[in-house]
């Protein structure tokens, strides 16, 4: 017999197999006719009794146990087939009994054939799942780097949940060696998963660069936030932290970060201090000698100022003061009528040239009515810390007999359509229909 048949060998117990799959098919079958019974008897009985909320997990782990007494026979009668023992640790992981999910897999793990690394792939997420990352590192590792692709599938995917184990711990510079590694074993088989990997490495050594600001290690947190702007350098959020630290540092590298983030996202920008940075670059070119370079940054500047005085509208320079909420029943028309009533105040701190209101009225999620109104104009400007008049919105939809639901109302404001912003979002509940 060849060695590869020899690997390969596996003990004929194909009666077993079978039994087992009709065995497995019956009780998922049971499961999931218990399943929408028990939801249908919940809904039409609005049954809150905990005792009964919890029936279907108890069945549920009857079930598991029926599937671990099963392949305990199985394993019984082919104590060679690790296949089997790998079942049960994957059964025994699943109702929480950890120790006994350990076994199995070690056994598992000493009868395999070559070439076959899946259980020590389980165990390896058994110990990721019980926080024994070292472990779980170690179990990977002691099988070495080989040209195998389910294999580096395996350590790209571990390394993975160590990256993801380490992070939500807070260890960020230790998450990012474990998505690093990931990212190289993906890499190899030019796996789907890189990506994800790729943006679970950037997301850790963006949250890396924040500790570090935060206990001031502005150099450490440049470097870091480097590291994740090479893989994604159109990202905004990080062409704006990178903008920030660099403004007293290098300011002219600043500007080109922060020049981005006005261009692709004006409203995440804080234009004072980008102003104080144009202007700052302006002194600097000026005592340079170089005259037209500051002049130039100063004209930026007054035309980044204008660009956000007409264009751009923060939630922050607005307040919202609702105080009627209705929808009423018009009889004759056959028709709801919905209407919101509200003031608003200008509290930007500057006068408001241009001021739009829009309150969009849904009903299940469709839009019934979009309604438009300009409140303020050049001629008519809204001045700083002033309070509007009442605002009335209203809209009407044809109604049905025992029609229940609700509207959705969303009141936005806007300067220009493009900058818009949400002030407000309410639920009324539909009144019932009597006639």
């Amino acid at each position: 017999m060849s060695k590869k048949s020899t690997l390969y060998k596996r003990v004929d117990n194909t009666g077993d197999y079978i039994k087992t799959f009709f065995t497995t098919l019956f009780i998922v079958l049971m499961f999931g006719i218990f399943n929408i019974c028990y939801m249908i008897y919940g809904i039409f009985n609005h049954d809150t009794n905990p005792k009964k909320q919890n029936i279907d997990s108890t069945f549920e782990a009857y079930l598991v146990d029926i599937l671990i007494d099963k392949n305990k026979e199985i394993a019984a009668r082919n104590p060679k087939n690790y296949a089997v023992n790998m079942r049960l640790g994957i059964l025994y992981s699943y109702k929480r009994d950890y120790l006994n999910a350990e076994k199995e897999f070690k056994n598992s793990i000493e009868k395999a054939v070559a070439y076959d690394y899946t259980p020590s792939y389980q165990l390896a997420k058994l110990y990721v799942k019980t926080d024994r990352l070292k472990e779980a590192q170690e179990e990977m590792d002691k099988i070495g780097d080989k040209p195998i692709k389910r294999l580096l599938r395996f350590k790209g995917d571990i390394y993975n949940l160590l990256g993801d184990s380490y992070y939500n711990q807070g260890y960020y510079a230790l998450s990012v060696i474990k998505y690093e590694k990931a990212m190289k074993y993906y890499d190899a088989i030019q796996e789907k998963l890189l990506n994800s990997a790729k943006e679970n490495y950037i997301k850790a050594y963006t949250a890396l660069g924040d500790k570090y600001v935060e206990v001031g290690k502005i150099d450490e947190a440049i470097m870091s936030l480097n590291n994740a702007y090479e893989l994604k350098p159109k990202d905004v959020n990080l062409n704006y932290k990178l903008g920030l630290l660099h403004v007293n540092k290098n300011p002219e590298l600043a500007q080109n970060y922060l020049a981005y983030v006005q261009k692709k996202n004006p409203q995440a920008l804080n234009y004072d201090l980008y102003f104080d940075l144009l202007n700052k670059l302006a002194d600097i070119e000026t005592q340079k000698g170089n005259f037209t370079n500051g002049e130039l940054y100063r004209k930026k500047a007054l035309q980044y100022q204008k660009f956000v005085k007409n264009n751009l509208l923060y939630e922050k320079d607005l307040f919202i003061d609702v105080f009627k909420t209705e929808i009423k029943i018009d009889l004759a028309a056959k028709e709801y009528i919905t209407t919101l009533q509200f003031n608003l105040q200008n509290n930007s701190g500057l006068d408001i040239e241009n001021l739009t209101v829009q309150a969009i009225f849904k009903d299940n999620g469709n839009v019934i009515q979009n309604f438009n109104q300009k409140i303020f104009d050049e001629v008519k400007i809204f001045k700083a810390g002033q309070v509007t008049t009442p605002i009335v919105v209203s809209a009407s939809e044809p109604y049905k007999n025992n029609q229940s639901g609700s509207i959705t109302v969303d009141i936005y404001a806007y300067k220009y359509p493009k900058y818009i912003v949400k002030l407000y979002s309410t639920s009324i509940p539909k009144p019932p229909v009597t006639e």
